[in-house]
C-alpha cells in the first residue's frame, strides 16, 4: 500500500489539496475540489493508498505553492515529482516538456509536440495535458492553442486566463532594472594597494 501525505492551502477562499509520496509530489487538486479528485487521475487505486497528514512530508510543497500564489515565486517549482501509476511513457514525456515552460511564458500544444520530437502528436499532447494530475507545478495553464486561444483547463478557462495574466504581470513587476556600478576603465587590472 502506497502512503500519500496530504495537505492543503487556501487560494481565493478555495482549498487546493495536494498529496506527496515518499518519492515526490503526486497530485494537486483544482481549486475548490475535494481531495477525492485524485481518483480521477489514478483511477482504480483508491484501495491501494493510505492517506496520512504529516506536515514534515508536505511542508516544502506547501511553502512553494504559497509562494507561487502570493507572487513571490517567479520561477518554476523545484519539487520532486512522483508520476508512478500515471499514464504512458509518452504522456510522462509530454508533462516533462510542459514542466520546462518558463514562468510568465506560454507555448502552443503544437510547440510541445515538436519539442518531444513528434510534431503530428498534437492530440496526444492535448490529451496528456488534460490528464495532468499536478496543476500549477506542471504548468499546463501555460499551454495554449497555436491561434492564441486559451484552450481548456481543469480549473476552468477563466482561471487559466487569470493564471497567465497573474504570471505575466508579476514577472513585469520584478524586471525593474537596477543600476549596476562598474569600475572605471582606469581601475581595471590594477592591484589593490
Amino acid at each position: 500500500m502506497k502512503k500519500l501525505y496530504w495537505d492543503s492551502i487556501e487560494y481565493d477562499k478555495q482549498k487546493i489539496f495536494f498529496t506527496v509520496s515518499d518519492k515526490g509530489l503526486t497530485f494537486v487538486s483544482s481549486p475548490g475540489k475535494k481531495l477525492s479528485e485524485i481518483f480521477d487521475f489514478y483511477s482504480g487505486n483508491q484501495y491501494n493508498y493510505e492517506f496520512k497528514y504529516e506536515e514534515e512530508k508536505t511542508i516544502e510543497t506547501r511553502i512553494q505553492l504559497l509562494e507561487y500564489f502570493n507572487g513571490s515565486k517567479k520561477e518554476n517549482f523545484d519539487l520532486p515529482i512522483d508520476l508512478e501509476g500515471f499514464g504512458t511513457d509518452l504522456q510522462k514525456q509530454i508533462l516533462q516538456a510542459v514542466s520546462k515552460i518558463p514562468y510568465g511564458q506560454t507555448k502552443s500544444y503544437q510547440a510541445i509536440a515538436q519539442e518531444i520530437g513528434n510534431p503530428k502528436a498534437i492530440q496526444a499532447v492535448v490529451h496528456a495535458i488534460a490528464l495532468n494530475p499536478i496543476l500549477f507545478v506542471i504548468p499546463c495553464h501555460r499551454v495554449i492553442k497555436s491561434n492564441g486561444e486559451i484552450g481548456d483547463y481543469r480549473g476552468g478557462k477563466e482561471f487559466k486566463q487569470t493564471l497567465i495574466e497573474f504570471e505575466k504581470q508579476n514577472l513585469t513587476k520584478s524586471t525593474v532594472t537596477k543600476k549596476r556600478v562598474f569600475p572605471k576603465i582606469s581601475q581595471l587590472n590594477k592591484a589593490d594597494h
